[in-house]
């Protein structure tokens, strides 16, 4: 109900950011409005993400692809992501090491895009891994703990759109 009342509200691609495990899950996302789903590759044996992402795709959305280190990287690539998201945030410890995307991002080829997830505190983090590379980030906990959201929100694309914001080199 929230993922559709979210595509109710805004004309933008709208993630369904959740542990996607099987071909019907990526049926009810799309159901209920969503554009990209999140694939968590520690979460998924190597055949399962395969056909996941050939289902999303065969349904017309995107796979954000989410990795934690270089193995799992390559699994992704192995099974073609496009669009991967490197994780500092550790699903075990629940500790973020915001350097985790410098050390992985320069071993993904220039065609994937590439997504800093979690540490964004503010737009500093943004410049940070914008300047290692990052195409986008995914914010979370930054936006939720902050005493104001919307400023919080408008702080970080302003920063994004902002001339001295590295961008990837294409």
């Amino acid at each position: 109900a929230d993922l559709a009342a979210v595509r109710a509200a805004v004309d933008v691609p709208v993630l369904c950011k959740d542990f996607i495990v099987s071909p019907y899950q990526v049926h009810e996302a799309r159901l209920h409005g969503a554009d990209i789903v999140l694939l968590i590759v520690a979460a998924l044996e190597q055949n399962a993400l395969v056909s996941l992402l050939d289902r999303v795709e065969s349904l017309g959305m995107t796979a954000l692809v989410e990795v934690h280190n270089a193995e799992e990287c390559d699994r992704a690539l192995e099974a073609g992501a496009e669009l991967i998201g490197v994780n500092a945030r550790n699903l075990h410890t629940l500790e973020v090491d915001r350097e985790v995307f410098a050390r992985l991002a320069p071993g993904l080829p220039p065609n994937v895009l590439k997504v800093a997830e979690s540490g964004v505190r503010g737009p500093g983090d943004l410049m940070t891994y914008a300047g290692h590379g990052a195409d986008a980030v995914l914010v979370g906990e930054g936006l939720v703990t902050s005493e104001d959201p919307k400023a919080a929100l408008v702080q970080l694309v302003t920063a994004g759109s902002h001339p001295a914001c590295p961008r990837p080199a294409r």
